[in-house]
């Protein structure tokens, strides 16, 4: 993963382990084009990161100060950033550590970001992410040690540290993904969200301070009409595609364009504010996305654009093990497919592009405002597993022999950690901290390995305005139909891919009662109107890898009941396939140093 990598140990001198370091920096080269550079290399820590021309790394200095800046703060020259940095800085050391006060600077600092701080005068490092995380980063803090990395495999490859948190993977089974910090390695932490790591080397103290998480259950702008709501929302998602598309000069805007509501509205944003780009959109080899790919190439016409449509074969086991090696199991390895997707918009563009998506574009839908109320931890928590389970609960259990009831107390802790006190507001804050963050973001930075990848919904301001709207203003997409016709009306009536219709003409009555109806009601209508291509068997090459894992592979049934696997296999559909494959991937990997995945058996 291009990015940075940090160590510091109290005791020992990393620079009689450089050779290790630099192996395991090495072990990042993921491609031709990488390389890697080492930025601070002392007796107590060492900094380096792997990078492609174009990866933005920034280094500012002055007397008391060495900052490195990992990503985008977005709209802002040279010297208003060295001034916003260094006004950071004297927040950390210069003061008393205000929380308030490090929670407004990253609230008005817009962009995806890692700083690392070094305090020239006092031996004192502080390292602080983004308000959202959106540069996911990693980290493992052991007696005298601290090690981050973006990537988790830089941490374990020092550390040796490769057993597998058995609760983070009956998460990932259950969901898709582990909760709050944990990763699938035990141990091994995510650095959550608008977090301070400060490091002292005289006291050989280390502090993790939260600074900031969103409350959804906040509504400032609730006496606010929905007319003077849409306006100003619009005028702030104007100003973060504006900002993004200005961040680099002479860069193609490329836009990845779907059937779906979000990315049109990126596409909406830019062509109101004449912002040249061109779309792409990808077929897989099983034609699930015919839908998408025929509404995208008519949102092309009416955004008057370039449109590059790429017909994907199965992936290669090279694409297989090449996302596997990136993202450590971060990422469902079902998405392989995509990597010769955004190799071949390379090719067709090079590399000089920005790639706009519409990740975090739910927030304006309704089914991210529950309209249900749930009056209990209880009820968030079966509410949580029945709308969002990759695998059922007890199956979860037999898979991976923890009883049912120490998965659900750990679920329970830690949705009662959320700031929210309302239950379904709770549910919320869950679709955004773990979904959201978790899955879609995840995949925005397997994008990064590439070029840089960029989310307008999640600029600070916009996100923080949408939050405060009411839900009766989200409601029956009333918010998102207002939004979309104040950018570039003609996308309203072009048909939304969830529902093979124009959400301008679903007549809101219809949308009104499938919001209302009981979720058993709202699955029978999904598949009726869309048909879950999930159920379609699993590629026979990926099945073939899979059971030579569970068989071949001690280590596998050393986390998973491999008799239960077996009895369940054809039971399961494509994507609890393909999650058990990721899983039992990433463990072969990790503990075996080996791979069953052999491109010899594949056609």
């Amino acid at each position: 993963m291009p990015g940075i990598s940090f160590i510091c140990d109290f005791e020992e001198d990393l620079r009689n382990k450089e050779n290790l370091i630099l192996q395991s920096l090495d072990s990042l080269i993921h491609f031709e084009h990488y390389k890697k550079d080492i930025l601070i290399n002392e007796k107590s820590y060492f900094l380096g990161c792997t990078l492609y021309d174009g990866y933005p790394m920034t280094s500012f200095e002055n007397d008391n100060y060495l900052i490195y800046l990992e990503g985008k703060i977005y709209n802002n020259n040279y010297s208003i950033i060295e001034r916003k940095l260094i006004k950071l800085a004297q927040c950390i050391y210069e003061e008393e550590i205000s929380i308030e006060q490090l929670k407004m600077w990253l609230l008005d600092t817009d962009g995806e970001f890692i700083i690392i701080i070094v305090n020239k005068r006092t031996n004192e490092i502080s390292l602080i992410n983004d308000a959202f995380g959106l540069l996911p980063l990693y980290f493992i803090k052991l007696d005298h040690q601290i090690i981050l990395s973006r990537e988790i495999r830089f941490i374990t490859n020092l550390t040796g540290s490769k057993d597998f948190d058995r609760m983070a993977l009956a998460q990932y089974l259950l969901f898709g993904y582990a909760l709050g910090k944990r990763t699938l390695i035990k141990n091994i932490s995510r650095v959550r969200p608008a977090t301070l790591i400060k490091i002292n080397l005289n006291s050989r103290k280390i502090d993790i301070i939260k600074i900031h998480e969103f409350n959804v259950q906040e509504k400032e702008y609730e006496k606010v009409d929905i007319e003077e709501n849409t306006k100003n929302l619009i005028g702030l998602f104007s100003e973060a595609c504006n900002k993004r598309a200005c961040s680099y000069d002479d860069y193609s805007i490329i836009l990845s364009l779907s059937g779906g509501l979000d990315s049109r509205a990126v596409g909406a944003c830019l062509k109101k504010n004449d912002i040249r780009f061109s779309g792409v959109s990808y077929l897989d080899s099983c034609k699930r996305a015919k839908d998408d790919v025929e509404i995208a190439a008519q949102l092309a016409k009416v955004f008057k654009i370039d449109w590059s449509l790429f017909e994907l074969e199965n992936p290669k086991d090279t694409d297989i093990l090449k996302l596997l090696k990136i993202k450590n199991g971060q990422n469902h390895l079902g998405m392989s497919f995509i990597l010769s997707f955004l190799d071949r918009i390379k090719e067709r563009y090079g590399s000089k592009i920005i790639y706009f998506t519409g990740v975090g574009g739910g927030i304006l839908k309704p089914e991210m405002r529950l309209s249900k109320k749930l009056r209990n931890i209880n009820e968030l928590i079966d509410f949580v597993i029945k709308e969002n389970h990759v695998f059922k609960l007890e199956r979860v259990s037999s898979l991976t022999r923890l009883k049912e009831n120490e998965i659900i107390n750990e679920l329970k802790d830690h949705f009662l950690s959320y700031p929210e006190k309302d239950y379904s507001q709770k549910y919320v804050h869950f679709l955004v901290y773990e979904l959201d963050f978790k899955w879609a973001l995840e995949g925005e930075d397997r994008n990064r390995f590439y070029y840089w990848s960029v989310a307008p919904f999640y600029s600070i301001p916009f996100f923080n305005y949408i939050i405060n709207c009411p839900d009766n203003q989200i409601s029956e997409y009333k918010l998102y139909r207002l939004f979309l016709s104040g950018m570039y009306p003609d996308v309203l009536a072009i048909d939304y891919a969830n529902w093979n219709a124009p959400i301008s003409s679903i007549k809101a009555f219809l949308i009104k009662l499938y919001h209302k109806s009981p979720s058993s009601i709202r699955s029978v209508v999904r598949r009726a109107l869309k048909p879950d291509k999930s159920i379609a068997h699993a590629d026979a090459n990926l099945v073939s890898s899979f059971k030579k894992q569970i068989n071949n592979c001690e280590a596998v049934n050393k986390y998973l009941s491999i008799p239960y696997v077996s009895s369940i296999l054809k039971h399961c559909n494509r994507h609890q396939i393909e999650s058990l494959f990721t899983l039992t991937s990433i463990i072969e990997d990790f503990e075996c140093g080996t791979t069953s995945i052999n491109s010899d058996n594949r056609k």
